[in-house]
């Protein structure tokens, strides 16, 4: 029988893959692989709640249907009776094994189109393989159970694993990785460190204590705002209806709806964040005095306008400008305050730039979840506007931020250095190129959600390195930091541009069939 069962565990071609999501099962269709000894194999995109699910509760099972005989004749109850139906029920886990998931690979791409097709354009570094151990299969005859026979059982019991407590807790940190959004929380450092450059190279003065403070202080108001805002997308059930995101750009963090935190939780962890910020704000405000203390409520009163009811001005047309201007200029100048204690114009001429893009950044996330957000009442400039003429609002910032910082740099109001910024240029380009061109589809805005990223890191980082050159008169320091920054900057651009190829790919792939 175990011969008999692995021929037709080959013949099908998909199983029904059921995982836990929190309290509740969420199943889906996935191509698999199989070997001699049972061993299952699966391959979906990094980051798919598939991996999500497992990696927070290995329990799997899969169910596969082998359909047998004539087609044309699948309604003849003699026909129907032959078919098979296998259910497997084990642990998953993702592969890291280079080898095995070489093998898994070579598998799976006899049998996925998806991953033959990545494999053979050298992609398949956006796959995440799943190995799927069955403690039990169950193979039943349709004419069997028709009349009442028992499956025939295989068991492995020394596959059967204990729970392991430690991992659950990785798992759950994990989670709560995923849900402050950590990789985008790098979008605090360039107003930050501006700030107290401009302190350095106007002043003289820098604390380093007071801007590692500083900059946890920002983090954690950054935490705040993505946890806020995902709980409340999800009680006004913006999220719930959102069937157009695309991750990771829109959509939130999607922790809720997963199952892998509750409601509760997110709050309980958005309102955490949120004091233990303004705490850092009070402290800072004792070293600094009475005008960061002021900055600090500013922004902590600015965070609860933007995401909780009935201001929420996330959703009134004024979430951009209050995003900018908070992570942007607010931030710049508390920076700046922090370390001087007084409030100059200085910090502030750097800062624009950065304000317009963070804006640019959510205004372009928010094309995906256009129709979500008009369903639910939520009016952003997307919705207020429309996809179409929002592509103006896009165009319009994006062109103020180059004239801004060339400006800035022939009138002498930035150093000269700053003109670099302007290499970002070719890459808001693209980015406009195809918001341009496929405002209307989600999947196909990607390389601009992408650019605009990688747009706001570029001119960041490129405007600190400038400010940085004339605050710092030690080789050593400039040196040094302007080849980690170059790192970083290349690094990002490296990695995001290798995923974006691998999803153009399969996007031509389709539109070809």
């Amino acid at each position: 029988m175990r011969k008999e069962i692995l021929e037709d565990l080959r013949l099908a071609t998909e199983a029904s893959v059921s995982t836990i999501a929190g309290e509740y099962i969420r199943s889906r269709m996935m191509h698999y692989a199989v070997t001699d000894d049972f061993v299952f194999y699966l391959a979906t995109m990094k980051g798919d709640p598939k991996v999500i699910h497992i990696t927070h509760n290995p329990s799997i099972s899969l169910m596969i249907l082998r359909k047998v005989g004539d087609p044309s004749k699948f309604m003849d109850l003699k026909e129907f009776s032959q078919w098979r139906e296998i259910e497997v029920q084990g642990k998953a886990k993702i592969v890291k094994d280079k080898e095995e998931r070489e093998k898994a690979l070579r598998l799976l791409s006899e049998r996925t189109p998806v991953v033959k097709l990545l494999r053979e354009k050298g992609q398949d570094h956006v796959l995440d393989v799943i190995r799927v151990e069955p403690h039990v299969i169950r193979y039943k005859v349709v004419a069997d159970i028709l009349q009442g026979k028992p499956p025939v059982v295989l068991e492995f019991a020394e596959r059967r694993t204990v729970f392991d407590e430690f991992k659950q807790l990785v798992e759950k940190l994990r989670t709560w990785y995923i849900a402050i959004r950590a990789p985008f929380l790098v979008a605090g450092v360039p107003p930050v460190a501006l700030g107290a450059l401009v302190a350095l190279g106007f002043k003289g003065i820098f604390d380093p204590w007071l801007f590692v403070l500083t900059l946890l202080g920002v983090v954690l108001a950054n935490v705040a705002v993505n946890l806020l805002n995902d709980y409340f997308d999800h009680k006004l059930l913006t999220d719930l209806v959102n069937v157009e995101f695309v991750r990771p750009f829109s959509g939130g963090s999607r922790v809720i709806q997963l199952g892998l935190l509750t409601p509760l939780e997110v709050l309980s962890g958005g309102f955490v964040a949120l004091i233990l910020s303004l705490a850092i704000g009070i402290y800072l405000s004792l070293r600094s005095g009475f005008l960061v203390l002021m900055l600090a409520l500013l922004g902590f009163l600015s965070m609860l306008a933007y995401n909780v009811p009935p201001l929420r001005l996330s959703g009134r047309g004024l979430g951009e400008l209050l995003v900018g201007l908070n992570f942007g200029v607010l931030v710049s100048l508390g920076s700046y305050v922090v370390q001087t204690g007084t409030i100059e114009l200085e910090p502030l001429i750097p800062s624009i730039p950065l304000a317009l893009l963070i804006s640019l950044i959510l205004l372009v996330n928010e094309f995906p979840d256009y129709n979500a957000d008009k369903a639910t009442g939520r009016r952003t400039l997307v919705v207020i506007l429309g996809p179409k003429k929002a592509r103006w609002i896009y165009l319009a910032l994006a062109s103020l931020t180059y004239i801004y910082i060339a400006v800035a740099v022939v009138i002498g109001a930035a150093p000269s250095y700053t003109i670099l910024a302007l290499l970002s240029l070719p890459i808001t380009a693209y980015a406009l190129k195809y918001l341009f061109r496929y405002y209307r589809s989600p999947f196909d805005m990607i390389p601009s959600y992408v650019a605009t990223i990688l747009s706001y890191i570029s001119v960041g980082f490129l405007l600190v390195a400038s400010y940085l050159v004339i605050s710092v008169s030690s080789p050593i320091i400039i040196a040094s930091s302007a080849i980690l920054i170059l790192t970083y900057v290349v690094y990002e651009y490296y990695h995001i541009r290798r995923d974006l190829r691998a999803f153009l790919t399969m996007k031509k792939a389709v539109r070809t069939v």
